[in-house]
């Protein structure tokens, strides 16, 4: 077989193993292909409801067979086919606890973990209590989903006293928002954990998140970096949505090599436990092939991580920084303690020069900033990247984070440096989130050597437009009006450009000409210019938009819009939505003149944005609200794709030119 992969060969001795109880499923005799998971850190097992219409002996013994060290129980789950007790903390007999240990013993496994859901009352009754004690006799933690109560038995704080009382650790898990989970949504699950002890964190039920439509490897993310990814009810779902069926680890859309793979990377070592609710009959029918997955990316994450030991991280300390703009290193005389404070405009930069050898590099970056919704740009030499800066506790807490991959294409001494896009959100005194806070304070960046995937690009990005025209010049072929007919009134086509407006009469009301299809990430790229009395004039480029479905309001676009105004020259608003500019300007008002002709680039890739107004780039702005729903109910998460369209605004007589349209999808 040695011409045979691995994962193959793995597959075929399973599938040969395969023997058939009594009564009952399909079962493997002893494989131990799970053997190498200490190696990696991993603890993965079986949660014992895969085994619901057996037992949580049976669970053990499919645990052992293929090598996995444990399982987590479930309350009310027969302990033993045949036998009428269940797995209860409160009623089991000190008998049965004896033969649950011997079972444990002579299989090598051990109970983990417990899934259970203490009720108000239980916490009221002393009930809650017991469970602990029962969780620290058997070294287990406990997952859960209680009612989220604010104060008093069975509140958060109630929970976290127990917890370190008895040593108990408590996994936050999800169930289904359309059942009523207490933790469907991630935000509740980070504001139960901060500000708790170290046994309070999170779980993450991969089928349930994705049927309900949420990005898993986003959430996990979120928790690593908040320090409380303790716990999985593994599997693969084969979609994100409601409809999503569960299938073999990595035939799925959750990402499962990508998010393990991010976990290795950030030393996170959450239980595993697989837990399939599809099937139940043969509990192993992906588990088994499940468990072959993970030896594998095991190993190539093994691999991988020792190629990565060969080169010790590069930090590059605050007090050797290069600042310009005003920033301030305090504590330099403190070595490793020195900051970097008073980052809190655009314009400010941060930069090192270090000698770098061609290759990858994760990004880490030690910093404190409480408040959500910066972004800042990391730059090695010619290649960049955006992101986003998730809030830490404050400003006395530093938090080591990774921020991305960057590529250095060649050796030699290169330059890292890293510049502020937008500030942190407040709250101005409409109650509107602007972006006018701060940027974060900086202890020291770090530089990585590894193979995983870049998500840089070049600095001169636009030298590489490969652009289709999306506009013939002749005809409205591939736009329509956003209001049909009664839209297509206001717009013509003259002399290879589309006009919306007229000069002889006002305009009363916004007029859009979109796109017949939507687009996601793009460059897209035209010439506009204003026939106007005077200079308050109004238009713009609508993009991932949707028209606005409101009675009475079926003319005007939901929306981001690439401002056409007088005075806010290369602006980014948001149509219909949050009513107010994106972002801080990068440019301060560029000049120009409306009546001639000028160009816009607007490039959207994932949650970055930004524009360029007759070549001078005006804005970068990083979306806050795409993983993380907006406060506002209303808002909501902002999506990542719309239609294109061209406005003429309301009010007095104008006309806006727009041609040369094209575009190129990324």
């Amino acid at each position: 077989m040695k011409h045979v992969s691995l994962y193959l060969q793995l597959t075929l001795i399973i599938l040969l193993s395969f023997g058939v109880t009594a009564n009952g499923y399909t079962r493997n005799k002893t494989t131990e292909i799970a053997s190498d998971f200490d190696k990696i850190g991993w603890k993965v097992g079986i949660q014992s409801y895969t085994f619901t219409r057996y037992s949580l002996f049976d669970a053990i013994d499919a645990a052992a067979d293929l090598g996995l060290k444990y399982v987590e129980a479930t309350i009310w789950q027969t302990i033993e086919r045949g036998k009428e007790e269940r797995f209860n903390p409160w009623q089991i007999s000190e008998e049965t606890k004896q033969k649950i240990k011997n079972k444990c013993k002579e299989k090598g496994v051990t109970l983990t973990s417990f899934y259970c859901r203490p009720s108000k009352e239980d916490a009221e009754n002393g009930q809650t209590e017991k469970l602990f004690q029962f969780c620290k006799e058997w070294k287990m933690a406990l997952t859960t989903d209680p009612v989220r109560i604010a104060s008093g038995p069975g509140s958060m704080d109630f929970y976290d006293k127990l917890c370190q009382k008895y040593g108990v650790y408590m996994f936050l898990t999800n169930h289904p928002k359309a059942h009523g989970s207490p933790y469907w949504n991630p935000e509740d699950v980070l504001a139960d954990c901060k500000d708790r002890s170290k046994y309070i964190g999170a779980s993450v039920d991969v089928g349930h998140f994705m049927r309900d439509g949420t990005n898993v490897y986003e959430v996990v993310k979120r928790y690593t970096d908040a320090g409380r990814m303790y716990h999985f009810h593994f599997r693969d779902v084969d979609r994100c949505d409601k409809n999503g069926k569960d299938v073999t680890l990595g035939e799925g859309a959750a990402q499962i090599k990508e998010l393990l793979t991010y976990l290795n990377r950030k030393g996170a070592t959450p239980i595993i436990v697989f837990e399939y609710e599809r099937d139940q009959d043969e509990p192993l029918k992906y588990i088994t092939p499940g468990v072959v997955y993970l030896r594998q990316l095991s190993k190539e994450l093994l691999k991988n991580k020792q190629a990565d030991n060969n080169n010790k991280p590069i930090k590059l300390w605050a007090r050797n920084a290069s600042t310009k703009g005003g920033l301030n290193i305090c504590d330099k005389d403190k070595d490793t303690l020195a900051t970097i404070h008073g980052w809190n405009n655009t314009e400010q930069q941060i930069s090192w020069k270090t000698f770098l050898k061609k290759g990858n590099y994760t990004v880490c970056l030690k910093y404190s900033e409480p408040y959500q919704g910066s972004a800042i740009t990391v730059t090695a030499g010619q290649q960049q990247f955006a992101t986003l800066i998730q809030p830490t506790a404050g400003w006395n807490e530093y938090h080591e984070k990774n921020l991305g991959v960057i590529r250095v294409p060649t050796t030699g001494e290169t330059n890292i440096s890293l510049q502020g896009i937008q500030l942190s959100l407040v709250k101005d005194e409409k109650g509107k989130l602007v972006h006018k806070e701060a940027l974060p304070d900086i202890q020291y960046l770090s530089l990585i050597p590894t193979k995983e995937k870049s998500v840089s690009s070049p600095i001169n990005i636009l030298q590489e437009f490969k652009g289709k025209p999306i506009f013939n010049g002749k005809t409205f072929k591939g736009w329509t009006g956003n209001n049909g007919k009664e839209s297509m009134k206001w717009f013509r086509i003259e002399e290879d450009a589309i006009i919306g407006g007229n000069t002889e009469m006002e305009i009363p009301q916004n007029e859009f000409l979109r796109s017949d299809r939507e687009y996601g990430n793009f460059e897209l790229r035209l010439k506009f210019k204003i026939n106007c009395a005077d200079d308050s004039y109004n238009a713009g480029i609508q993009f991932r938009s949707q028209p606005q479905t409101e009675k009475g309001k079926e003319h005007e676009m939901i929306g981001y819009q690439a401002d056409i105004i007088s005075w806010k020259k290369g602006a980014l608003y948001d149509e219909q939505r949050r009513w107010d500019f994106l972002g801080n300007p990068l440019a301060k008002n560029p000049t120009y003149n409306a009546r001639e002709w000028n160009s816009y680039i607007i490039r959207c890739e994932g949650p970055r944005v930004r524009i360029w107004l007759n070549g001078i780039q005006t804005l970068d702005y990083f979306e806050p609200f795409v993983d993380t729903p907006h406060p506002d109910v209303q808002i909501g998460r902002i999506p990542q794709i719309g239609y294109i369209a061209l406005q003429i605004h309301e009010g007095k007589a104008c006309e806006a030119l727009y041609k040369d349209i094209t575009i190129e999808e990324l």
